[in-house]
C-alpha cells in the first residue's frame, strides 16, 4: 500500500513519465497523433505501417468511432493509401489538427465529412523518394527481378511511380477535391510543402461545407 502511494506521489509530480499512446479513443472519436511513439513498435514519429493494423482494429471493435481526428508530419505513403481505403469502408469523418502533412492528408482525404481545427494546416508535396533506400533496394533484388543495370531499375521506378500518381489523382478527384488543387499538389517539389489557406481549401472541396 505504501509503495503504491509513493508510485502515485512519483508520477503526480513527474518525477515518473509514462509512454503515451499515439492512439486515444474518446467517446465516437479515435485520435491519431503519429508524431507519439507507440509502444511495443518500431517508433519513428511519423506513419508507419503497422498502423493500417491499429487503426483496422480500432474501428473493427469500436464501432461507436465516427470520427478520426489526425495529425502528423508525414510518413510511409503505401500505409496513408491503406489507411485511406480503410476509412472509406468505416464511412469515418476525418479532422485535422495542428500540421497534417504530406502522406497525413491522404488519409485526411478519405473522411467522408472533413474538417479543419482551429490552428489547424493541411501540407501538400510530391512523392519523396529515398535515393540511399531505392539503391538498397536495387542491389537486393536486382539478380531475382532479372534487371539487368541500373537504367533497367530506373524504368522500373518511373513506371511504378507513374501508376501511383495517377492512382493518388484519381483518388483525390473521387473525394471530390478540384482538378486545379490536386495538379498544384503534384507541382509542389518533394523538399517544399504548400499550405493553402482555409478559404482555398473551401473552395477546391478539400474541406466539406
Amino acid at each position: 500500500m505504501r509503495l503504491l502511494l509513493l508510485l502515485g506521489v512519483f508520477i503526480a509530480s513527474g518525477s515518473i513519465s509514462l509512454a503515451q499512446s499515439r492512439y486515444q479513443h474518446i467517446g465516437q472519436t479515435l485520435i491519431f497523433d503519429m508524431t507519439l511513439e507507440e509502444q511495443g513498435y518500431q517508433n519513428t514519429k511519423q506513419l508507419e505501417m503497422y498502423d493500417v493494423k491499429l487503426i483496422a482494429e480500432y474501428l473493427f471493435n469500436n464501432p461507436e468511432i465516427k470520427t478520426l481526428r489526425i495529425t502528423g508530419l508525414g510518413g510511409f505513403i503505401p500505409a496513408a493509401r491503406k489507411i485511406a481505403r480503410v476509412l472509406i469502408r468505416y464511412d469515418i469523418d476525418t479532422e485535422a489538427f495542428d500540421k497534417c502533412y504530406s502522406a497525413c492528408t491522404i488519409i485526411f482525404l478519405a473522411g467522408n465529412h472533413r474538417v479543419m481545427s482551429e490552428g489547424g494546416q493541411l501540407g501538400f508535396h510530391r512523392q519523396w523518394i529515398d535515393k540511399k533506400e531505392e539503391k538498397r533496394h536495387y542491389e537486393a533484388m536486382r539478380v531475382t527481378t532479372g534487371w539487368k543495370d541500373e537504367f533497367d531499375y530506373i524504368a522500373y521506378v518511373y513506371n511504378v511511380l507513374t501508376d501511383h500518381i495517377i492512382s493518388d489523382i484519381e483518388f483525390m478527384i473521387s473525394r471530390g477535391v478540384e482538378l486545379d488543387f490536386v495538379l498544384k499538389t503534384f507541382k509542389t517539389d518533394t523538399i517544399d510543402m504548400w499550405t493553402p489557406e482555409r478559404k482555398e481549401l473551401f473552395e477546391a472541396g478539400v474541406l466539406s461545407n
